[in-house]
């Protein structure tokens, strides 16, 4: 190499060499920084990641979610591809099938899974597909290409399950088939009771295990839904049986809509359920006494009459609860139960010993609320007050038998509710009246007969029924050891004004006869 000889180019390489070690020594000061620390790190990630392949290009490192190009996928090929992403996670993902188009499998950090995806456009709307077929290796290459050209075809028709984001949640399900049980009470102009049952299972039993899940997925796991029935059927197995039927219906119910749900496939197909029991219990002429001792320990006389009137008239528990005032005809001794059983109106003729229960209610006081024992009283301080509000059962404010729903389970008679009916019948047998009698009285329809012909005989055979009626109703009353005297004479018809006249009062309107 020449020597420098000129003074002047000396100079300047003199100068740069001064620079250039101030510099490195500027830089070796500043590596001990935390700044120079971080700098250094940063430059060595940059380093590693700039490292160049075999061929000179940088490695590319893929988002485990973007899009690959498909390729044959083998069992040979899936294994090596799993021992990569086993060695370096980034390596892992989506990677498409070139023989069946959307065919994908997913190489995750745990495990190895079989994935149909497709998207398409519906009448100029865009929607996906989206199913798990299984798990690598318990299914094969050729088992789940298999599995998605099925799938693919159900897409195709229109019969396929929809994906988690287009199937019906199981909350919207049942809140629309609750929505259609009261309907339907309203329609018959009936209060919605089993809707209000159905709420209270729904929050206590139902929803806490199934929210969040659709029909299709419960349709799917009919194993689980038995596992939950079963568990519940350990402390509330009724309870649990309820469940079951609603839960049965709703799917029936959002069946008939959606074609995606077999009705034949519903999630409780597993569920053996349980036979209802319709009770036989029956009030034998023996036990008569026994029930009357305990019908005169019930203090509220509204549930007095009540009982009295189910066993003197034979009604359904829920018919003759719903009956209002308006349905008392005084002048032709007739009640009317509406919308009954058969979906038409039954006419009872009242007689005295049904008008004397009816009074019991009709004329019973106001209700009162004891109060003792409360926050601000003193001690043994007892207060009775008049309820202002009227009971929550309460539909219609003229009801002869206002809050007797619970009546009969709280009422402490050794038989109530329907067994009372079964006693009206028995003692109607007893005292050979005709079947055709006691199947208007009962308000059963005859097989093989119209309505219109029916109508027309309980007309023909009105004086019948009354003296059947009548008939039955010193029987009852006989073997209760009742005596049927005057107005003033029969208990608990209290002479202060009824709630009847109280609301009538309100409404400007005269007040009605008691019923004697």
């Amino acid at each position: 190499m020449a020597q420098r000889n000129d003074p002047v180019i000396d100079e300047i390489f003199r100068e740069v060499d001064l620079d250039s070690k101030a510099r490195i020594a500027r830089h070796a000061a500043e590596e001990h920084t935390p700044q120079g620390i971080s700098r250094k790190a940063a430059e060595g990630e940059r380093s590693r990641l700039a490292r160049t392949t075999h061929n000179g290009k940088a490695p590319v490192h893929s988002d485990p979610n973007a899009k690959r190009k498909p390729r044959l996928l083998g069992e040979d090929s899936i294994e090596a591809l799993r021992e990569f992403a086993d060695d370096e996670p980034r390596l892992g993902g989506y990677f498409p099938d070139s023989k069946v188009f959307g065919l994908s499998i997913f190489l995750g950090a745990k495990s190895t899974v079989w994935r149909f995806r497709q998207q398409g456009r519906n009448k100029g709307k865009r929607s996906s597909v989206f199913k798990t077929l299984g798990n690598w290796p318990a299914m094969t290459t050729d088992e789940a290409r298999k599995e998605a050209l099925i799938y693919s075809g159900a897409v195709a028709a229109g019969t396929a399950a929809p994906g988690k984001r287009q199937a019906m949640p199981f909350r919207a399900a049942f809140e629309s088939y609750l929505a259609h049980l009261k309907a339907q009470a309203e329609a018959k102009g009936k209060p919605p009771r089993w809707w209000a049952n159905a709420s209270k299972l729904s929050e206590a039993h139902i929803m806490p295990q199934w929210d969040g899940w659709t029909l299709a997925e419960m349709s799917q796991n009919p194993r689980a839904v038995k596992t939950w029935h079963a568990k519940l059927s350990k402390t509330v197995p009724t309870t649990a049986d309820h469940c079951a039927r609603l839960i049965r219906a709703c799917y029936r119910e959002e069946a008939r809509l959606d074609r995606t749900l077999n009705p034949a496939a519903s999630p409780t197909s597993g569920i053996r359920l349980g036979k209802i029991k319709v009770s036989k219990a029956v009030l034998d002429f023996p036990d008569f006494s026994a029930w009357r001792k305990a019908w005169d320990k019930i203090e509220n006389p509204v549930h007095k009459g009540y009982h009295l009137a189910a066993l003197l008239t034979g009604c359904r528990p829920t018919e003759l609860a719903m009956i209002r005032e308006s349905d008392i005809d005084l002048d032709a001794r007739r009640m009317i139960i509406r919308n009954a059983k058969a979906g038409n109106d039954i006419s009872l003729p009242i007689t005295g010993e049904i008008a004397f229960a009816l009074a019991m209610a009709i004329n019973a006081p106001p209700q009162t609320i004891t109060m003792k024992g409360l926050r601000g009283m003193k001690s043994g301080e007892v207060r009775v007050i008049e309820r202002k509000k009227l009971h929550h059962e309460i539909a219609t404010p003229d009801l002869v038998f206002p809050g007797v729903r619970q009546a009969g389970h709280r009422s402490g008679l050794p038989v109530s509710g329907n067994a009372l009916r079964h006693t009206f019948r028995s003692i109607a047998v007893s005292l050979e009246i005709s079947e055709m009698l006691i199947s208007f009285l009962m308000g059963h329809s005859l097989q093989g007969v119209s309505a219109r012909y029916t109508n027309e005989l309980m007309i023909a055979n009105s004086q019948a029924l009354r003296e059947a009626q009548e008939k039955i109703s010193r029987r009852i009353f006989e073997l209760l050891g009742l005596t049927l005297g005057g107005h003033h004479d029969a208990p608990l018809v209290p002479d202060t004004p009824t709630r009847v006249e109280a609301s009538r009062k309100k409404r400007k309107a005269a007040a009605p006869a008691r019923i004697a």
